[in-house]
C-alpha cells in the first residue's frame, strides 16, 4: 500500500491510541487497531518480518526486504505506541488516581462504539455468528474475573508475562495491560518505565543496569510473543473470518464492565492479597460523587471519536482516485 506523509502521520496517530489503551487495564491496543482499519495489516506486517526475509536481504537488497515485511508501516506505528507509552504513562496515573469517572467514561464510550461498529459492518446475524459471540463473551467475562497481586518477578517470569501481555494486545478484546495486573507485575512494569524516564535527567549508572535489564527480559517476551500470536490469529483470520470475529467481538463485550465507571472495590476472604472491583450503579457508587454529566459527557466524546475516525476514513477513500 502507498502512502503519503499525511497518510503516515495518521498511521503514527493510531499508534499513539493504541499505546495509550495499552496502558489502561480492561482496554485492548488491538482494538483500536481493529476499529481504525488496519488491524489485517498489522497482523499481515508482522508475520512478514520472519527468518526467510532477513536471508532474502543479501541477494534481493534492503529496498526488496523493506517492503517485503511492509518496515515503513511498523517503524511507523511503532514509534507512534512508544511515544504515547512514555508519554501518557504519567498522565493516565494521575487521570485513574485523580479523575477515574473521566476516564474509565472515555474509554467504555470508545469501547462501546466499538461494538456496535463491529456488529454493523463486519458481523452478519445468524445464529452460528450469535453462538460464537456467546462463546466469546463467557470467556471474555471470566477472564476479567481474575485477580492479580503485585510481586518481585524473576526475570523468566518477566520474559512470559511480555509473552502473554503482548499475545493479548494483538486479541482485540483482551487488555495486556490488565493481564499484566492478574499476573501480577503491571504496578511493577509501569514502575520501571517511569524511573527510566526519571534517569533522562538524573542519571546512574547501577540503577540504569537494573531497570534495562527489566525492560529488556520483558520486551524480549514481547518480541517472541508478537511473532508467535501474531502468525496463529492471522491464520484465523483467514480461515475463519467471521467465526474469529464474532468470538473477538463477544470477548470485548465480556470485559465491557471492567471499565464501567463506577466501580467499588473490595477484598475476597479466600484472597486477602488482592483488591478486586465491582461495577455498580451510580447511586451505589463509594469512591465519591458519581459525576453523571461529566461522565455522560466524556462517554459521548470516546463514543463519538470512533465514528469521527470513521468518517474520516471513509471521506479518505472517496478522496482516493480509482484506477
Amino acid at each position: 500500500m502507498k502512502r503519503g506523509l499525511k497518510d503516515y502521520l495518521l498511521l503514527f496517530f493510531k499508534g499513539m491510541a493504541m499505546g495509550a489503551v495499552e496502558l489502561v487495564p480492561g482496554v485492548s491496543g488491538g482494538t483500536i487497531a481493529l476499529i481504525t482499519g488496519i488491524y489485517q495489516e498489522f497482523l499481515g506486517s508482522i508475520n512478514g518480518f520472519s527468518l526467510s526475509a532477513l536471508k532474502k536481504w543479501p541477494k534481493e537488497g534492503f529496498t526488496a526486504f523493506w517492503k517485503n515485511i511492509n518496515g515503513s508501516f511498523l517503524v511507523v506505528l511503532f514509534a507512534g505506541m512508544l511515544s504515547s507509552i512514555f508519554s501518557f504513562a504519567r498522565l493516565l496515573e494521575w487521570a485513574i488516581n485523580n479523575e477515574p469517572v473521566s476516564i474509565w467514561s472515555f474509554f467504555f464510550g470508545l469501547l462501546l462504539a466499538s461494538i456496535v461498529y463491529l456488529f454493523k459492518q463486519l458481523l452478519p446475524l445468524s445464529l452460528s455468528t450469535l453462538v460464537q459471540f456467546s462463546i466469546g463473551v463467557i470467556i471474555g467475562f471470566l477472564a476479567t474475573k481474575l485477580g492479580g497481586t503485585e510481586t518481585n518477578p524473576s526475570l523468566l517470569y518477566l520474559f512470559f508475562c511480555g509473552f502473554i501481555g503482548i499475545s493479548a494486545m494483538i486479541l482485540p478484546g483482551l487488555s495486556g495491560a490488565y493481564l499484566l495486573f492478574i499476573l501480577g507485575v503491571y504496578t511493577y512494569i509501569l514502575s520501571n518505565v517511569r524511573e527510566l524516564l526519571d534517569l533522562l535527567k538524573h542519571y546512574d549508572a547501577s540503577q540504569f543496569f537494573n531497570i534495562a535489564t527489566v525492560l529488556g527480559v520483558f520486551i524480549l517476551g514481547i518480541l517472541v510473543g508478537i511473532k508467535v500470536f501474531a502468525k496463529f490469529l492471522h491464520w484465523l483470520l483467514e480461515r475463519h473470518p467471521k467465526a474469529t470475529l464474532a468470538t473477538l467481538v463477544g470477548l470485548i463485550v465480556g470485559a465491557l464492565h471492567k471499565i464501567w465507571p463506577w466501580q467499588n472495590q473490595f477484598i475476597d476472604p479466600q484472597f486477602p492479597d488482592r483488591i478486586n472491583t465491582q461495577a455498580v450503579l451510580p447511586s451505589a457508587y463509594q469512591a465519591g460523587d458519581p459525576q453523571l454529566l461529566k461522565a455522560f459527557l466524556f462517554i459521548s466524546i470516546g463514543f463519538g471519536l470512533l465514528f469521527l475516525l470513521e468518517r474520516i476514513k471513509i471521506s479518505k477513500k472517496n478522496a482516493t482516485p480509482q484506477s
